[in-house]
């Protein structure tokens, strides 16, 4: 399906309100909760090897102003680490002198003399300590691990090494090994902050995140004032989508901290998701008054607001975010779309309007008003500015395959057909575009084989759209294969059980058959689901026919 009248005809049916079923709320609301996974993803490898990076270094480097003082708690732990090196000042001296490298940031020479100071005390943990994380912060990965694994046979309970361990194997992606590290660490030391944190953050790299909850709940039992704990929590719980959870700790967060203007936006978000809009309305107004601009917050509330029916509260933060990015396009877009879910054609159109008035030129404002002239049927202005939007981003294959409907709905099959083939002969990534060809090659009876070719194209890359097997359907009844054509057909009709032009189909195939009874009752399903002229009359003219017993 994808000439011209079925096309429009799907247009229109899509401006008609109707009563959402229990499923569409369903669909709803897993697009919402789509929304907020992509507003909650805050942790990255990137993210996380950035901050143990910052540990390594505190580790190995003292503050600079004091790099020339001679380190006395260091050589003093060396000496309680090894009694036998008391005297031994070679080792100490090359020692201090590597902490002394360290300090001015020369991992390379502190190294060379920590490896000295190995020549004579080769047993001293805290030495191979210091190489591994010089060695790591050089990216020697490898010599690292060696390094760091020695100092923790000699001192099983260095609980740093172990941490140091878990970086270099998260660096290399191995991070069950970098999750054992953490948790051999805690054996020593089991209330660490530093190490329980990067043990949360590495499950959730993992996406383990019923165990990274119940670490940072264990977190949450030693330090129980931290808003951000609360909030990552929060996270954590929305992901799992254990939504009692998640709002009970991201309020938490906002209680703490009431200018924490994410944890408030993220709890409108799941306020929302679970059906609490009068909540979530509330959050996202406490997140304007905390930060005026916070753009998304003026999004979500126009949104919501259009959800629930209140358009003109819709209307008016689309108007806000208009004053708040002048000379953006997407404010005046989504007035736009809200004025067109409601019919408002000519509010729509005057949105867009104003938009040009002030100099806003997009592409998206020029195919906006294209789409109104089209849904109108004032073909000759659509294609103009159609055009006018394609000129503005020649690459957008979206406005150019609008384009090819509006010549085609004009009647000029002959332009239409020449856009669309140079889109299929570019490799388009929009199946839609092989479908539409492919039917108008169906529609007029020509290039039967490369209509199929072309239709199948778009099921590859989408396989259950209906409306692309009833094109393939359609297709075989053309080609005289009435057997995969009601194979086809009848798939078809499951997928749009309340499209006309698929009913109609599969009625001229069950009448080929010669099952007439089957043919006429989807005949008159398709015309009490309102075609057009064209398709009523030829519908009534094969009913009259079955009624006086012929086809």
């Amino acid at each position: 399906m994808g000439g011209a009248k079925e096309y429009a005809l799907r247009e229109k049916k899509k401006d008609k309100k109707s009563k959402k079923t229990q499923t569409q709320k369903k669909d709803e609301k897993r697009s919402a909760q789509e929304e907020e996974g992509m507003t909650l993803r805050r942790f990255s490898i990137s993210a996380v090897l950035c901050i143990i990076y910052l540990f390594v270094s505190s580790l190995i480097t003292a503050d600079r102003s004091k790099a020339m003082t001679v380190q006395r708690t260091d050589i003093d732990l060396l000496r309680r680490a090894a009694p036998e090196i008391r005297g031994m000042s070679d080792a100490i001296a090359h020692y201090t002198m590597g902490i002394v490298c360290d300090n001015y940031g020369d991992a390379s020479g502190a190294m060379i003399h920590y490896e000295k100071a190995l020549a004579s005390t080769p047993d001293i943990s805290e030495i191979y300590l210091r190489i591994g994380a010089d060695q790591l912060l050089l990216g020697k990965l490898d010599k690292a691990e060696s390094s760091l694994k020695k100092a923790t046979e000699i001192a099983p309970a260095r609980t740093k090494a172990y941490v140091l361990l878990a970086v270099v194997y998260t660096a290399r992606g191995q991070f069950d090994m970098a999750e054992a590290m953490h948790e051999e660490a805690l054996k020593h030391d089991p209330e660490d902050m530093k190490i329980l944190t990067f043990l949360s953050d590495i499950l959730v790299l993992q996406q383990k995140l019923d165990k990274a909850a119940e670490v940072y709940e264990r977190i949450l039992r030693l330090r129980g004032n931290d808003a951000f704990l609360y909030f990552n929590l929060g996270l954590i719980y929305s992901k799992l989508n254990i939504l009692d959870k998640a709002e009970a700790n991201l309020e938490k967060a906002v209680e703490m901290d009431k200018g924490y203007t994410e944890a408030q936006l993220v709890l409108g978000i799941l306020y929302e998701v679970d059906g609490k809009y009068v909540q979530a309305i509330e959050q996202y107004k406490k997140v304007q008054e905390n930060d005026p601009v916070n753009q998304e917050s003026y999004v979500r509330l126009a949104q919501l607001y259009h959800r629930i029916g209140q358009t003109e509260k819709a209307i008016e933060e689309g108007c806000k975010l208009m004053v708040l990015i002048p000379g953006a396009p997407e404010p005046y877009i989504r007035n736009f779309s809200i004025y067109l879910s409601e019919k408002e054609y000519d509010k729509a159109e005057k949105v867009l309007r104003s938009a040009l008035e002030k100099g806003i030129g997009d592409g998206m404002i020029l195919a906006g008003l294209g789409y109104v002239e089209t849904v109108r049927g004032r073909y000759a202005g659509a294609v103009n500015y159609y055009e006018a939007a394609c000129k503005k981003e020649p690459d957008n294959e979206r406005y150019r395959f609008s384009l090819a409907t509006v010549y085609d709905q004009s009647g000029n099959k002959k332009k239409a057909e020449e856009i669309l083939a140079d889109l299929v002969s570019r490799g388009t990534g929009l199946p839609e575009v092989y479908n539409y060809l492919g039917y108008m090659y169906v529609e007029e009876g020509k290039e039967l084989e490369e209509a199929m070719r072309l239709i199948k194209r778009s099921l590859e890359m989408d396989p259950e759209n209906g409306a692309y097997i009833d094109s393939l359907g359609w297709a075989y009844f053309r080609k005289g294969e009435l057997v995969k054509a009601r194979e086809e057909l009848e798939r078809a009709v499951k997928y749009l059980p309340d499209d006309s032009t698929v009913r109609e189909h599969l009625g001229d195939v069950y009448a080929a058959c010669g099952e007439l009874d089957k043919a006429s009752v989807e005949w008159k399903k398709a015309l009490d689901l309102g075609p057009d002229d064209e398709a009523e009359k030829k519908i009534k003219k094969d009913l009259k026919k079955i009624k006086k017993g012929g086809r």
